[in-house]
């Protein structure tokens, strides 16, 4: 078994603010990041922890977008309605199929070129929301199929999910930049059990972390941890994976700081809502998403008529021509 097949499908994307409500588990469409590799403990946990990774060095890029399902990705995986892909430079895609029903979010399936698992059999529940920290954790029944190397086992398991830390994160990626600020992080383990021709046994344990910047809800840091083992063929394998947000998040020079000065007032908001940038600053666009990932409004306008918003949490996309930033507002 590739054990580089198994990670696409582990890794989850979430949204949350620190010690608030987590009330959007997708990130922001089209976040870049750099594949990390270095000295990255993810041990301390709880709250006020302090996690600090060294010596990190890019070795390529991925790219995030989501879409409504294809008809095919329906058909391969029913009640789909969110389809996320990760692009790396070589153009390869890596998918994930979630299903939004209402506040709560099932993963359906993943699939690359040489991989897929599907959850057809029992969905893996990521979570009803809004979460936030010292929430009980989210633990799920998992069962379906995998399919890889002309191999296509049966498995059950669970999936557990929680908002189990908060603190300070610092790293530093050479080249790139600098991030040291206050996150929430979000664990995800997953235990699956499977047997292979109906007589070899086996298991894959993933934990995956993320971690999301306070001030704006950005997933900055994610990582992925697991192992593979099939012992009656000799297979007892591990593997793990890094990424670190570069689209507007490591600070290189004061342009992250200009973005931080974005406001928007008033907040909550019943109907127009001010967007104030620094002197010189343009807006190029303005993307407003719900708690499901969904765009549900656009302009380019400094002020923006909301009255077609219903009532919720809500978060804004601000493109501008030297990049962009997200901000979380509460419609009346």
């Amino acid at each position: 078994m590739k054990v580089r097949l198994l990670i696409p499908f582990i890794v989850l994307i979430v949204k949350v603010n620190a010690q608030e409500t987590i009330t959007n588990y997708f990130s922001v469409p089209l976040s870049q990041y750099a594949i990390v590799s270095g000295s990255i403990d993810h041990s301390p946990a709880g709250a006020n922890a302090i996690w600090t990774f060294t010596g990190l060095t890019a070795s390529g890029t991925n790219t995030d977008a989501f879409a409504p399902p294809t008809t095919a990705e329906s058909s391969a995986y029913p009640g789909t309605t969110e389809v996320l892909t990760i692009t790396d430079e070589a153009m390869n895609e890596n998918k994930a199929f979630y299903q939004v029903d209402g506040s709560t979010l099932s993963l359906i399936g993943a699939s690359n070129a040489e991989f897929t698992i599907d959850y057809n059999s029992d969905n893996a529940l990521l979570g009803t929301y809004p979460l936030s920290f010292g929430n009980a954790a989210s633990v799920d029944a998992i069962a379906g199929q995998l399919m890889a190397q002309g191999q296509s086992p049966n498995y059950t398991g669970t999936i557990t999910t929680e908002v189990e830390a908060f603190g300070i994160l610092t790293f530093d990626v050479a080249g790139l930049g600098n991030f040291n600020e206050a996150v929430t992080r979000i664990k995800t383990e997953q235990n699956i059990s499977f047997t292979i021709s109906g007589i070899f046994p086996g298991s894959v344990d993933i934990v995956s972390y993320n971690y999301y910047k306070d001030s704006d809800g950005a997933l900055v840091f994610r990582s992925t941890e697991g192992t593979v083992v099939v012992n009656s063929l000799g297979v007892n394998d591990s593997f793990s994976t890094s990424e670190a947000l570069i689209t507007n998040t490591l600070s290189v020079d004061n342009t992250e700081e200009r973005l931080e000065s974005v406001k928007l007032y008033p907040n909550p908001v019943k109907d127009m809502l001010h967007i104030e940038l620094p002197t010189n600053m343009v807006i190029e666009s303005l993307t407003f998403i719900d708690v499901n990932g969904r765009t549900v409004l656009e302009s380019k306008n400094n002020i923006v008529n909301t009255n077609q918003l219903e009532s919720g949490f809500y978060s804004v996309i601000i493109n501008t021509e030297v990049g962009y930033t997200v901000r979380k507002f509460i419609k009346q």
